[in-house]
């Protein structure tokens, strides 16, 4: 070994050494910079590594090999020289560029110990380009410095480049070059021999290929060392930027409003927040980084108190949802009545993401909503669309269905007279009645208004249901401190599935139609026919409303005579309605359908303006009655058409008398009061009509100033042996004469009759006997003649 070193140049081993030292040290911090890195700048880095290790490598064996002075001359040989750098980079700078992706162990020392290989074999590539002699080497020397390099070179990549570790890398890959070139070198016997003319290169033209590779090598380390310096700043700043990055991740992980945990492909927790444990009502020790999925989710499952079962179904689930390529969404319910969102969105590298979120809040109120859009929110029925898909349910089962359709009688007279909220009162009082008397299996609904609906569960049960509810809402309902007694109507009618939903609703409606004809307390039950019924109602309502535009209406006008001298005072006008196919229409047919659909204004104000039309033609003292509905007096354009009336036909308020019934005006009495006091105040007489077969109160005919009573033709054409009838007659002749309100009979047909009335001092009449009701023009012919008597006795007088 003496005489090896003795054989070398001590400045060129010196430079030889120094040029290694740095290669190490630049391949240290480029390690360095290529981990820090997590981009397609770490493949530049690596790049940058493979070239500075080959080339210090080659550039220190051969400033070596300048400073080794044998007793001859020598030469190189271009292509294997260059061979030999190729190796260098390919074999030394390759595999240790590697280390930097390859993090295990056994794969860096693997790599370290293939550079230390590459090391040796770049060094006796080196050695086959001298020229000028034969070179024989000693076997265990040889397998020597490769052993020494591979061991040299593999602990510096098992040790790293970081930190302080460092240094003792650099050390070892320095170590590991020199030992495997002298140890070499050591076994290295030269023969001179005469060259065979091959193209070479002289060692001073090496020497200078030498000096600027190390030149090269030295710029590089220098422009390294400066970019370094700012490449250190910039990761500082980088450093700085991730760390405040990670301090506001930390926070917003903390603040989070769901919880987060993150599984990896390991099936551990790599990361969880404290809502996810306090979600799940875990303890501080019941999750922490590192534990085992299935070891949480059995955690989860003790702090709820989950079956061991159910655990291990959650734990499968999880399996399951991590081995999918798509987010799984779900929502899973606690036994305290918690409901969590849960997501699990599986990661490319085989793990996932779990995140839970509180939805108890929401879902209350969405059910609290669906409650409500089935339910009645004053009553707590169910509501009509309830009732609409029950119905439709059953049917669809197969099974027949009863509907009974219940209508509160009265129910707007309390509204009217004590207010809507008593009337709500009342509606939930009636609720609660009919809860109490229906079965469990029973269904109740509130359709609107003051309008139920109750399915037995039983359909042949249906009327007696019906029954126990008439007698049940005969008893009064006390609500606020008031007794109300109201009752109700009761329509029945049971479907068959073929019926259809619609047709078993519209049947209980028709029955409870025809319940509310028949009076209160009563029920009627579905028949044959009604349905037919209806449809013909429907087409006169239909046809009513053509009738007013297509001019088939008609007034005509029966006679008012004063008693006893059979004077001629006015008409009473009637209207009848001549259908182009059906002939003449009663106007007990068509009248109360057109109250019923609102009609009845459009036609009341057509016959009220023909009537003044027609009187304004007659002589001044010839008055005209006409009869007007509840519904027009409950209109606003009553008094403006009225007022229109008499204005554009020239006709005092005097001779127009409005008859409106007794029944009317009681039930009715708040609303059309107002009505009654404009059309007074205008001139226009009233008159009570039917007097006698409705309420029949003294307080009645106080209360509303009139100016004529109509007793009804039931108690005229009473028989004489009819006590109370007649008892009735006088009453209200005497009653009428002390409140000086003129009376009228109705529908006087025999003398007799008229005998009776004039003995009683009733003040006028009207009937078959007096005259029939006529057309206009007839009645015109009427007056002349009653006209020319009426002067011929001023005349004899």
């Amino acid at each position: 070994m003496l005489a090896l070193i003795a054989q070398h140049s001590v400045p060129l081993v010196l430079t030889a050494l120094f040029a290694c030292v740095t290669m190490a040290a630049i391949l240290v911090y480029l390690m360095r910079q290529a981990r820090a890195v997590r981009s397609s700048r770490r493949y530049f880095w690596m790049t940058t590594i493979a070239v500075v290790s080959g080339v210090g490598v080659w550039t220190t064996h051969f400033v070596a090999m300048l400073g080794f002075r044998p007793d001859t001359t020598l030469g190189y040989d271009v292509t294997i020289t260059v061979a030999s750098l190729a190796i260098g980079i390919a074999g030394v700078g390759l595999p240790l560029s590697l280390t930097v992706i390859f993090t295990r162990r056994w794969q860096r020392s693997g790599l370290g110990a293939l550079a230390g290989a590459g090391v040796g074999a770049m060094h006796f590539t080196g050695m086959a380009a001298l020229q000028g002699c034969l070179t024989s080497y000693s076997v265990p020397l040889t397998a020597a410095a490769f052993a020494a390099g591979m061991a040299f070179l593999a602990t510096a990549a098992l040790v790293g480049p970081r930190g302080r570790r460092g240094f003792a890398m650099a050390g070892l890959i320095v170590a590991g070059v020199c030992t495997l070139h002298f140890t070499a070198m050591a076994g290295l016997t030269l023969t001179p021999v005469v060259s065979a003319g091959v193209w070479s290169i002289d060692p001073v033209t090496l020497s200078m290929f030498v000096t600027l590779a190390a030149l090269m090598l030295f710029v590089t380390a220098t422009a390294i060392a400066v970019g370094g310096a700012q490449l250190d700043e910039r990761t500082r700043r980088e450093t700085q930027m991730r760390a405040e990055h990670l301090a506001m991740l930390s926070t917003a992980l903390a603040n989070m409003s769901n919880g987060l945990v993150k599984v990896s492909a390991r099936r551990t927790i790599d990361l969880y927040n404290d809502q996810a444990r306090a979600m799940l009502f875990l303890r501080e020790d019941a999750v922490r980084t590192g534990m085992g999925l299935d070891e949480f989710l059995s955690n989860v499952g003790t702090a709820n108190g989950w079956s061991a079962a159910r655990t291990a179904r959650t734990i499968r689930n999880h399996d399951r949802w991590m081995a999918q390529e798509t987010t799984t969404r779900l929502e899973h319910a606690f036994d305290d009545g918690r409901i969590l969102s849960i997501s699990c969105r599986p990661l490319a590298d085989g793990g996932a993401i779990l995140t839970y979120d509180d939805v108890t809040g929401e879902r209350m109120v969405r059910a609290e909503m669906a409650h409500m859009a089935f339910h009645d929110a004053l009553t707590g029925l169910p509501n009509r669309r309830n009732f609409n898909e029950t119905i439709e349910a059953r049917l669809k089962s197969g099974d027949a269905v009863t509907v009974l359709m219940l209508d509160l009688d009265h129910f707007k007279a309390v509204n009217d007279t004590l207010g809507h909220r008593v009337g709500d009162q009342l509606l939930v009082a009636a609720a609660d009645r009919l809860r109490t008397l229906c079965g469990p299996g029973d269904a109740i609904f509130r359709i609107g208004g003051d309008e139920i609906a109750i399915v037995p569960e039983v359909a042949d049960e249906g009327e007696a249901l019906a029954s126990a509810v008439i007698s049940a809402f005969r008893a009064p309902f006390q609500v606020d401190q008031h007794a109300l007694a109201i009752g109700c109507s009761v329509g029945l009618a049971t479907s068959e599935p073929r019926d259809g939903a619609d047709l078993a609703v519209q049947k209980a409606d028709l029955a409870l139609y025809k319940a509310k004809e028949e009076g209160r307390f009563c029920f009627a039950v579905y028949t044959e026919g009604m349905m037919e019924e209806a449809a013909r109602r429907r087409t006169t309502e239909q046809e009513l409303a053509r009738a007013v535009a297509g001019g088939e209406f008609e007034l005509v006008y029966q006679p008012l005579y004063k008693l006893p001298d059979r004077t001629l005072t006015g008409f009473e006008a009637l209207i009848r309605w001549h259908h182009p196919t059906r002939g003449l229409v009663s106007p007990a047919e068509f009248i109360p359908l057109a109250e019923a659909n609102g009609m009845i204004v459009e036609v009341g104000a057509w016959a009220l303006d023909e009537a003044c039309r027609q009187a304004a033609l007659w002589p001044a003292h010839i008055h005209v009655a006409v009869n007007v509905s509840p519904v027009q007096m409950r209109s606003a354009d009553l008094l403006r058409l009225v007022t229109q009336s008499l204005d554009r036909h020239g006709l005092t308020p005097d001779r127009l008398e409005i008859e409106l019934t007794e029944t009317a005006m009681v039930e009715d009495g708040r609303a059309i009061a107002a009505t009654l006091a404009g059309l007074r105040a205008l001139g226009i007489r009233i008159a009570m009509d039917d007097f006698g077969t409705g309420y029949s109160s003294l307080a009645h005919l106080r209360d509303f100033q009139l100016d004529r009573i109509k007793i009804d033709r039931s108690f005229v054409d009473a028989s004489p042996d009819d006590a109370g009838a007649q008892a009735v007659l006088r009453a209200v002749t005497v009653m009428a004469r002390e409140l000086s309100i003129p009376t009228l009979a109705e529908g006087v047909e025999r003398d007799e009759q008229l005998a009776k009335l004039v003995a009683l001092g009733v003040d006028a009449a009207q009937g078959y006997l007096l005259g029939r009701p006529m057309q206009a023009a007839q009645a015109t012919n009427l007056i002349i003649p009653q006209e020319s008597l009426a002067l011929q006795a001023r005349r004899i007088a």
